[in-house]
């Protein structure tokens, strides 16, 4: 295997054109793994909350189960 290969292969990742990405290319790519992140640890979040909420509300009757979620709307406002 011939080192050219090898470098262009592994050792960058390159646009398309074989051209490397410049510095501006690499940061918007950041930004968007950033973003992505983010966006998992929300998602995370908001999961936690749901499981708990089912788990204490299991034994509850629609009546108070409907009172809990009017009061969490409002908290959320």
């Amino acid at each position: 295997m011939k080192l050219k290969t090898l470098l262009e292969g592994y050792a960058w990742e390159r646009n398309a054109d074989g051209s490397l990405p410049t510095l501006a290319d690499a940061t918007k790519k950041h930004e968007a793994n950033k973003i992505n992140e983010n966006d998992t640890a929300v998602e995370l979040a908001f999961t936690k909350v749901v499981d708990h909420l089912k788990e204490v509300t299991k034994n509850l009757n629609e009546d108070q189960i409907n009172k809990i979620e009017e009061l969490l709307l409002d908290q959320l406002k």
